[in-house]
């Protein structure tokens, strides 16, 4: 997937977890009584995940970007360090 669209994805999916959450915060979710409760408690966790899946799609760690080789040894040594 090119960086564009993949930023784009995640700009559009930000916006609208930030929807859902101002919706389920400021709107008609406060007179849910009841099992809707959880519906609202639900939908809650939906625009959570929906923000975070935005920050996913923008910034994509995969496995090679890792640099944590235990074969060579760290170059910078500091005062605690053992010898």
């Amino acid at each position: 997937m090119s960086t564009a669209l993949r930023r784009t994805a995640a700009v559009l999916v930000l916006l609208a977890g930030t929807a859902l959450g101002f919706w389920v915060v400021f709107g008609p979710p406060h007179d849910w009584t009841g099992g809707m409760r959880l519906l609202k408690f639900a939908l809650g966790l939906t625009s959570l995940g929906l923000i975070s899946g935005s920050a996913w799609l923008m910034f994509p760690g995969s496995p090679d970007d890792d640099e944590d080789d235990d074969t060579t040894p760290h170059p910078m040594t500091g005062p605690l360090d053992a010898l």
